[in-house]
C-alpha cells in the first residue's frame, strides 16, 4: 500500500512539480534532491537505479548507492537493450554530479524511457548529504 502510495506520489508531483526536492525540467525528466531520492529508494522496491558513472568510478571508494546497476555514460546507448525491461518503471539516475547524470536522463527520456527522475548532484551530493554508499570491491 505505502509502494503504490509512493508511486502515485511521485506521478502527481512529476505532473505538478509542486513537492519540495522535485522538479520538472524541460528535457521531460524529473529532478530530485538526495533526500527525496533516499526516501523513494526505501519506500518501493520497484524503483531502479542506474549509475551512469564509469565502471572504475563505479567500484572505487566512493562507491555507488545500493542496488544500483552500472551503465557507464560513453556506452550507455550500447546498453539500452538491457535497459530495455526498465522502460516502464521508475528510474533513478545519477553521475559524478549533475551534469553527467542530467545528459543520460535525457538520453534515456529520449530513447523512450518513461520516468526518468535524475538525482540532483549524483553521487558527490548524495555522500555529501550523509546518504551511504557500498562498494563492489
Amino acid at each position: 500500500m505505502r509502494n503504490a502510495i509512493l508511486l502515485t506520489m511521485l506521478s502527481i508531483t512529476a505532473a505538478s512539480c509542486n513537492t519540495i526536492g522535485v522538479s520538472k525540467t524541460t528535457g521531460g525528466f524529473s529532478e530530485i534532491s538526495p533526500a527525496v531520492a533516499a526516501e523513494m529508494i526505501l519506500d518501493s522496491q520497484q524503483i531502479v537505479v542506474i549509475d551512469v558513472r564509469s565502471t572504475a568510478d563505479y567500484r572505487g571508494p566512493e562507491g555507488h548507492i545500493a542496488g544500483a546497476i552500472n551503465a557507464p555514460f560513453d556506452v550507455i546507448e550500447t546498453r539500452l537493450p538491457e535497459l530495455l525491461p526498465y522502460q516502464n518503471q521508475t528510474v533513478l539516475v545519477y553521475g559524478e554530479t549533475s551534469t553527467d547524470g542530467a545528459v543520460a536522463a535525457q538520453l534515456l527520456t529520449v530513447a523512450g524511457f518513461r520516468n526518468i527522475v535524475h538525482v540532483n548532484g549524483g553521487i558527490k551530493n548524495w555522500i555529501e548529504h550523509g546518504y551511504r554508499t557500498v562498494n563492489a570491491q
